[in-house]
């Protein structure tokens, strides 16, 4: 029997900072999804790992941000609709994922999102990074054990475990082009990789992913859906029905902001039901990446 992990990368306007127009509609999406999905999770009984932004910890800032890619004070940008404090904060939101009914982790997804293999991202602007999650989170009484590196480039990994961090999000085993995608939303192909999570170098257990939600978007999506069933739900409903019957973890992992539409809505309800019922019918476990790893450093340390 295996388990199911359901990871999120949360960022709000952090994940555009390289943008030179913000989109508004990306961050207002991620605002209302935030909620949705919190209160999608207290509806089911589900937890997960919400990797969130350091810089989201904070209620005011008065950085310079010194050599941000994005530039001096990025985090006072606002556009024509949203204030600062709607793109660059969400205390209110971390608030609420602590209230919720159900006990899930509260990981980091960097500080101000800039990737770990960026060309500004030199080993000291990597620990400037991790200590200010630390301690933003640290000032809202959180203690982090999990991260996600932004935009899931990863390096600098020897510097999580000086920081405190025991796991990561590693890469997917499964890597696919478009035609692949379209294949197996057509024609079917095995279900998405149960992962084995392991001890790395350094102490840390990478928790690699097993499924991106929001994978397979576009025209190809509609023309698929429009004659059957989506092909991310069923891949989806297939990695958790092949946890149900195998050792191994099933990783699922999106961004709020990746829901805009309603068949985006329809879309994660779909695959949330379905882990309900099916962790109704058996001994399937839903874990968060800090108890997967507990779990695999237990165990490590009983051989």
């Amino acid at each position: 029997m295996g388990s199911v992990v359901i990871s999120l990368d949360a960022e709000l306007g952090w994940g555009f900072h390289d943008r030179p127009e913000l989109p508004e509609h990306h961050i207002e999406s991620g605002r209302r999804a935030w909620t949705y999905l919190r209160e999608s999770f207290d509806r089911l009984d589900i937890k997960a790992t919400w990797a969130i932004t350091g810089h989201l910890f904070l209620e005011s800032c008065r950085s310079s941000h010194r050599g941000h890619p994005a530039g001096r004070r990025c985090c006072t940008r606002e556009t024509a609709s949203l204030t600062p404090e709607r793109i660059w904060f969400a205390r209110d939101r971390i608030e609420a994922v602590r209230a919720s009914a159900v006990d899930h982790e509260i990981g980091s997804h960097g500080f101000t999102h800039v990737h770990f293999r960026h060309e500004k991202m030199s080993e000291e602007f990597a620990a400037r990074e991790l200590e200010a999650s630390v301690e933003a989170a640290a000032d809202c009484g959180i203690e982090l054990s999990s991260f996600v590196f932004p935009v899931n480039r990863i390096d600098h990994t020897e510097l999580l475990a000086e920081h405190g961090f025991t796991c990561y999000r590693g890469a997917s085993p499964a890597k696919s082009g478009r035609l692949a995608k379209l294949a197996s939303a057509t024609i079917g192909t095995p279900a998405p990789p149960l992962v084995e999570p392991r001890v790395d170098e350094y102490g840390l257990v990478d928790v690699p992913a097993s499924l991106f939600l929001f994978n397979f978007e576009g025209v190809a999506r509609s023309a698929v859906t429009s004659v059957g069933r989506d092909p991310v739900v069923k891949q989806a409903t297939r990695g958790i029905d092949n946890a149900v019957e195998n050792d191994g973890v099933f990783h699922m992992w999106c961004h709020p902001h990746n829901l805009r539409t309603d068949r985006d809505f329809e879309r994660i309800d779909a695959i949330l039901e379905y882990l309900h019922r099916r962790r109704l019918e058996s001994d399937l476990r839903v874990e968060t990446m800090a108890e997967v790893a507990e779990r695999v450093r237990s165990r490590r340390a009983r051989i």
